[in-house]
């Protein structure tokens, strides 16, 4: 996935052409932000709003330089009003490749932030939430640059504008609309906790720190239109800053709003994903669906197969780079390395397992081991999951990856995991035994046909 560019040369002249055919109705003098900061100190340039540092987050000559780790904040509360109209905008440059979520500017709630400007599902995004919550009833409008590499050691400034009457969100990246429409919302509730300047909140924790440096953060009680917007990436922008005009994003047709840029329902046939690396093509048979599509993510399923109860549906899920999962609490198991070799030879030794299957594999160019696997007869967990169920920790996330997954006696799997650019591919293929045993899932149901197209590119 690539954007287009320009010339920096081209880019500059654009700048200036904008600028004056702009002029006055929408110069930076006249669009009144409430609230700036230059982040080369903790002063405000206008609101008088001073922000404070915390875990080694510093202001140098480009701007505030965060590491991962650091951030800053203003008081409590800060000083956006979230559930009324209002934008917010900041100059960035990330230091190295951003996680799948990293955030630049956020509002805290109790719980979660009212909006993240910054990197989510992979792209550049504007978020907001009408609920402060987490999980499957709190749902997150996301606007995204979803036909836009995000570049380490560029340059880029973030826009994002939230309209309370039109009940609509919008992401502008350097200055342009990323999408058509943006993203219809509920009405946004109102955070009270500091404005966030290098990281997120979620489940009532510190959550998605940005590496890199943030500049010229400005925010208005209103919702700005294009032009101004446009405006407004022009008045502080960066040395070697290029204002490059991204290809906007069409309309999404996933369904799942935390699904990144997946399908949905397929038609028969193959299909490419767009955000997921490597590459994947797959081919499927009649109602199929696509209800993952993100840099780390792919989920495909039946439509006959419906998520319900503690253990889901059947599915196949497609995953970058998974580590060894610990036995208790949701981290990777340490001193077990991530090629296929290695996670094959981890998994024989795991408790609870009981091996149907185990055999050297190759699947859609690249080379490893299937696990066909089910949880022993009579297992006990030393930490069951929410005191009760009995499961064993197979899988967790490397990063780009995001996931944990547990197996338990109602369910079968065959887990394939592939050598890939020094790390791993893995390739879940799950049942739930109400609907299908493994057999039938691969065979009858057509699970086994789809893996067997599956393609990896670069």
């Amino acid at each position: 996935m690539t954007s287009r560019r320009r010339r920096p040369t081209a880019a500059v002249i654009l700048a200036s052409v904008l600028l004056g055919a702009l002029g006055a109705c929408t110069s930076g003098d006249q669009l009144g932000a409430a609230n700036v900061w230059s982040l080369t100190r903790p002063e405000a340039t206008a609101g008088g709003v001073v922000l404070s540092v915390e875990d080694g987050a510093r202001w140098t000559g480009d701007g505030l330089q965060v590491g991962g780790v650091g951030y800053a904040s203003t008081p409590a509360p800060g000083p956006i009003a979230t559930d009324s109209s209002f934008t917010v905008s900041a100059w960035v440059r990330p230091t190295g490749q951003p996680k799948e979520y990293a955030t630049v500017l956020s509002q805290a709630g109790v719980v979660a932030g009212a909006f993240f400007l910054g990197v989510a599902e992979g792209f550049w995004s504007f978020s907001v939430k009408p609920g402060d919550g987490n999980g499957g009833s709190f749902v997150t409008n996301r606007d995204r640059a979803s036909r836009v590499e995000v570049k380490p050691g560029a340059w880029v400034h973030l826009a994002g504008v939230y309209d309370s009457a039109g009940g609509r969100a919008h992401f502008f990246l350097n200055g342009y609309p990323a999408s058509v429409d943006g993203v219809a919302t509920a009405p946004v509730f109102a955070a009270k906790g500091p404005l966030l300047f290098g990281r997120g909140q979620a489940h009532g924790e510190a959550e998605g720190f940005f590496d890199g440096t943030l500049a010229d953060v400005r925010t208005w009680p209103r919702a700005l239109d294009a032009a101004e917007v446009n405006a407004a990436a022009l008045i502080a922008a960066p040395d070697g800053a290029t204002l490059d005009r991204p290809e906007q994003s069409g309309a999404s047709a996933c369904p799942n709003p935390h699904g990144g840029v997946c399908l949905g329902p397929l038609s028969t046939g193959t299909h490419s994903t767009t955000s997921f690396a490597p590459k994947l093509s797959y081919t499927v048979p009649e109602e199929w669906t696509n209800g993952e599509d993100l840099p780390g993510n792919v989920l495909l399923g039946r439509t006959d197969d419906p998520e319900t109860g503690v253990w889901g549906g059947s599915y196949i899920g497609v995953y970058q780079n998974v580590r060894a999962a610990s036995p208790c609490g949701e981290e990777a198991q340490p001193g077990v390395g991530t090629s296929a070799a290695e996670l094959a030879a981890w998994y024989r030794t795991v408790p609870g397992l009981e091996f149907v299957g185990d055999v050297p594999v190759s699947v859609g160019g690249l080379s490893g081991f299937a696990l066909d696997l089910r949880v022993r007869d009579g297992w006990t967990s030393p930490c069951p999951l929410d005191g009760v169920i009995h499961a064993v920790p197979v899988i967790i996330g490397g990063g780009v990856s995001d996931l944990h997954h547990v197996m338990g006696g109602p369910l079968e799997m065959r887990l394939i995991v592939l050598d890939w650019e020094g790390g791993n591919v893995a390739i879940e293929v799950t049942t739930v035994l109400e609907q299908h045993s493994l057999v039938d899932y691969l065979g009858q149901a057509g699970a086994g046909a789809v893996v067997d197209s599956f393609k990896f590119g670069s």
